[in-house]
């Protein structure tokens, strides 16, 4: 009677964890904060270029200090989760792009941290709810108005 318990049980425990990829560790999501800066980007700015260009070229600053309203930061930083491991993808420290503004001009860039020749790519959504293909992308766009 109790071997046939502890069987029962090995099984039972068996077949609940099948489903888990790892049952000792948690799944993580990718941690993507801030813009992906190129270097072709920056290699754009120019001096006298005026906020509006600037914006249009890089985004919305990341932080725009309200002290100094003639600075503004893009940063950028990957910490990857479960499914960028998987697919060998490594952390990506932190980058800073500054840009200083006078008289209403681009003065002068600072950059730390090397940047990419290409925006970092991240690895596709493996849940289902998430998940589109470009041919339903397609249909879906068909369907509208």
């Amino acid at each position: 009677m109790q071997k046939k318990l502890m069987t029962a049980l090995i099984v039972g425990v068996l077949l609940t964890t099948t489903g888990c990829k790892n049952i000792f560790r948690a799944y993580r999501i990718d941690i993507v904060q801030g813009q992906a800066i190129t270097q072709e980007q920056v290699d754009q700015l120019r001096p006298g270029m005026s906020p509006a260009q600037v914006r249009y070229l890089l985004g919305t600053p990341l932080v725009t200090d309200t002290l100094s309203p003639s600075r503004w930061d893009y940063a950028y930083r990957f910490l990857p989760g479960t499914y960028a491991k998987e697919a060998k993808m490594d952390k990506i420290p932190h980058r800073r792009v500054s840009v200083f503004f006078a008289n209403g001009a681009v003065e002068h860039v600072e950059i730390d941290g090397a940047l990419p020749t290409k925006a970092p790519s991240l690895p596709a959504s493996k849940d289902s709810a998430v998940r589109t293909t470009e041919s339903n992308a397609a249909a879906q766009m068909q369907q509208l108005p």
